[in-house]
């Protein structure tokens, strides 16, 4: 499951994240790499920036789980997102 765009947003995620993550996976709670609330609307810039996409606000979207608690959230959002826009 190490494919391009998962591995550019494990890339991002990291950087945003305030405790060095060393390896994450799918299963990776934000919360344990330090990512909080605020931590978690920078990242959403940066990876719409990133990808050219818009992540729906939390609760704004019943196809897409933007309610973020872990790494594969993140990463199954955005990928659909991505399918979306192309």
């Amino acid at each position: 499951m190490s494919d391009e765009i998962t591995q550019q947003i494990y890339s991002i995620l990291c950087e945003n994240a305030p405790k060095p993550p060393g390896k994450i996976d799918d299963d990776t709670e934000l919360s344990s790499i330090g990512l909080g609330s605020l931590e978690v609307v920078e990242t959403v810039f940066d990876l719409e920036e990133k990808f050219d996409i818009t992540i729906p606000n939390p609760g704004e979207s019943d196809e897409i789980n933007t309610n973020f608690r872990n790494v594969g959230d993140v990463v199954s959002a955005v990928k659909i997102l991505i399918e979306l826009e192309t």
